[in-house]
């Protein structure tokens, strides 16, 4: 059996668990956020040594579990508790409880929470994908007005970027902060950096932007003609809907270079975004562990979530 965790209207998790119906793949739906009303049953050190979870009245022997899809986590809400400080305790019981279990099952997890949080960390993806051979844009983090200022003197053109992305839900949708390039304006605001941190990058002309998801050793290349359309052209999320997405052969070079990041940090599952410029040198951007990808599937054909399903039940390999 797999087991997904996710949480409640998460449509990537529905994407994939309705492949896995369709290809008659036992399975079962773990919504993070609902974990308090689950039922718990862990032992340890016990004659009974049986532990069982009971999920949404369907009740599962720890050992039915064969793989695990960590797809989305995010701390259980509980209800029914007046007193915010007893409410706050008892979540963080279930919180711990619900991650200590998921990381201790013994079987193959895509991926585990520790080796996604490090994988995650923009500053170490940076200095790896340099160190590996990767041309990398000069950037700059820092909450100082000065090393700003002298940073953007360097460039002809610079963009400001969140360093680990924002957004917020709203009653229409979902509302993102985009990467953007420096204008006078916003420099006039520098020395409100003070208050938080930012990430300033050379601007690397593009031809057009990579997206490349690898599951396992499997690699799906997408090309995105990002600078046909002028509100894309910074950042192509602007504008994805209107965008082209075509299927595209990763070079051998850049395939292994990504295969490295993903073996350096333990991790079977992520999407990168990179550049190539008008004279065709790839640029590396960041690694998004746990990447969004249905729309690339849908909008090129290519087999992602088949490949994830493929590598989730592949037999384990014992020495």
């Amino acid at each position: 059996m797999i087991m997904v965790v996710t949480k409640t209207g998460d449509a990537t998790a529905d994407y994939v668990l309705e492949k896995m119906t369709k290809r008659q793949i036992p399975h079962i739906r773990f919504n993070s956020d609902e974990f308090s009303n689950d039922i718990i049953d862990l032992n340890f050190g016990s004659r009974n040594s049986n532990s069982v979870i009971v999920v949404g009245g369907r009740k599962i022997y720890l050992e039915e579990i064969k793989a695990v899809w960590f797809r989305r986590l995010i701390r259980p809400n509980v209800l029914g508790i007046a007193n915010e400080e007893a409410r706050q305790f008892a979540e963080q019981e279930f919180d711990f409880t619900m991650r200590w279990l998921i990381d201790s099952l013994n079987c193959p997890i895509i991926d585990r929470e520790v080796d996604i949080m490090k994988a995650r960390n923009k500053f170490a993806q940076l200095k790896l994908a340099e160190k590996i051979g990767f041309r990398i844009p000069d950037t700059l983090i820092t909450n100082s007005p000065s090393k700003a200022h002298k940073f953007i003197e360097k460039y002809e053109a610079v963009a400001i970027k969140t360093i680990a992305g924002y957004g917020r839900r709203l009653n229409n949708g979902f509302e993102t902060v985009y990467t953007q390039m420096l204008t006078p304006e916003i420099i006039q605001k520098f020395d409100s950096i003070r208050l938080a941190p930012i990430c300033l990058q050379e601007y690397i002309e593009k031809k057009f932007e990579l997206r490349i998801t690898i599951v396992g050793e499997r690699i799906f290349g997408c090309r995105i003609d990002s600078q046909q359309c002028p509100k894309a052209r910074i950042d192509w999320r602007k504008g994805n809907a209107h965008l082209a997405h075509l299927e595209y052969a990763v070079d051998q070079d850049t395939a292994s270079k990504l295969l490295k990041m993903m073996v350096h940090f333990r991790i079977n599952f992520a999407a990168f975004d990179l550049i190539v410029t008008p004279k065709g040198e790839v640029v590396f951007l960041e690694m998004n562990p746990s990447g969004q990808f249905v729309w690339i599937e849908e909008l090129t054909g290519m087999p992602i979530s088949d490949a994830l399903i493929d590598e989730l039940i592949k037999p384990v390999k014992t020495s």
